[in-house]
C-alpha cells in the first residue's frame, strides 16, 4: 500500500495536468505557473531525494521544452498561450515540471521496468495530448505524424528519464549514508 506522500505526489500532478490544460485552454499561463510554484514548495518541503528531483526537474525542463518546441516549429502542434512561437508555452513547462516530480514518487515503481514505462508512454502520450486538444489547450495539425512522433518521442524519454531517476537517487542515498 502506497504511503500517504506517494498519494498526495500522484494526486498533486493529477491537479496540476488538469491546471495547467484548462489554464492553457483558457488562453492563460499565470495559473499553471502558481500551481506549480505551490507544487514544488510542497515537495521540496515534504518530500526526501531533493537533490535528485532537482536535477530532475532541470533535466525534464530542458528535454521537455525542446521536444514539444519542436513539434511546434515542425507545426503539428500549435499551444493556446503560447507567447513566442515556436518556443513551448509555459503551462507546457510546467506539465514537464511536475512530471518530473512523480518520477522518484508515485512513478518510481516504474525504475525497474523502464521497458513497460517506454511502451505506456507510446501510448498513453498520444492520449494525453489528445485529451489536452479536447479541452482547448492545443490543436493537432498534423495527426498522421503527430502520433507516432509522440509515441517515439515520449517512448524513449521516459525510460532516459526514470534510468536517471533511479541513479541520482542512489547517488544521494550514498551521500547521506557516507561516512566522512
Amino acid at each position: 500500500m502506497p504511503d500517504a506522500r506517494t498519494i498526495a505526489n500522484f494526486v498533486l500532478f493529477q491537479i496540476g495536468w488538469f491546471v495547467c490544460v484548462l489554464s492553457a485552454a483558457a488562453g492563460l499561463n499565470s495559473p499553471a505557473i502558481l500551481f506549480t510554484a505551490a507544487f514544488l514548495i510542497i515537495h521540496f518541503r515534504y518530500f526526501p531525494w531533493k537533490l535528485a528531483d532537482y536535477r530532475l526537474v532541470l533535466t525534464a525542463l530542458f528535454i521537455g521544452v525542446i521536444l514539444d518546441s519542436t513539434w511546434s516549429a515542425w507545426s503539428l502542434i500549435a499551444y493556446q498561450a503560447q507567447h513566442i512561437e515556436p518556443i513551448a508555452p509555459w503551462w507546457i513547462a510546467c506539465l514537464w515540471i511536475n512530471f518530473a516530480l512523480t518520477l522518484n514518487h508515485s512513478m518510481s515503481w516504474l525504475q525497474n521496468h523502464r521497458m513497460m514505462a517506454g511502451i505506456f508512454s507510446a501510448i498513453a502520450s498520444p492520449v494525453s495530448y489528445y485529451a489536452g486538444s479536447k479541452l482547448g489547450a492545443l490543436q493537432w495539425l498534423h495527426p498522421e505524424l503527430l502520433v507516432p512522433i509522440l509515441a517515439v518521442s515520449w517512448g524513449v524519454t521516459i525510460p532516459v528519464l526514470l534510468t536517471v531517476a533511479k541513479h541520482w537517487r542512489r547517488m544521494e542515498g550514498e551521500q547521506k549514508h557516507a561516512v566522512v
